[in-house]
């Protein structure tokens, strides 16, 4: 009996050594594991800070976007402003050119009616004649 229960007390002793090895690599794996957890959560709040400054700098950006969008518009409202304008006064101009051409060719008319009157009349000028309306003697 005293062989048996010794037996017994090494199967047992055994089953304990056994057993405590496992429950220390356990153990490591159970450190393993926190200090995993412990990586992937400092990773999470990297992750987290970073995405928080994504967002910010996106905030911004999508502002600094937003007012240059603003600023090109009105620059371009500007610009369409002063293209009216500067057609206004093209319109303007070309009229008083009209206007000056008409009157070029008149006074041309009137100053070729004089010049056929004046050869007409042999070149010679009556000033007082000219000036009162009157031609000198020779119709």
């Amino acid at each position: 009996q005293y062989e048996e229960l010794q037996v017994t007390v090494g199967k047992h002793g055994d089953n304990l050594r056994d057993t405590k090895i496992e429950i220390s690599e356990l153990n490591r794996a159970i450190q393993r594991i926190r200090s995993e957890i412990e990586a992937v959560k400092k990773q999470v709040r990297t992750l987290q800070m970073s995405i928080g400054d994504a967002e910010q700098r996106g905030e911004v950006a999508l502002k600094d976007a937003k007012a240059k969008l603003e600023e090109l518009e009105a620059a371009l409202q500007k610009a369409k402003q002063d293209l009216a304008r500067q057609l206004r006064d093209y319109q303007e101009l070309m009229n008083v050119k009209l206007a000056l051409d008409i009157e070029i060719v008149t006074y041309r008319k009137l100053l070729e009616g004089e010049e056929s009157r004046w050869v007409g009349h042999g070149g010679n000028w009556d000033l007082v004649g000219i000036v009162s309306g009157e031609s000198s003697g020779k119709n």
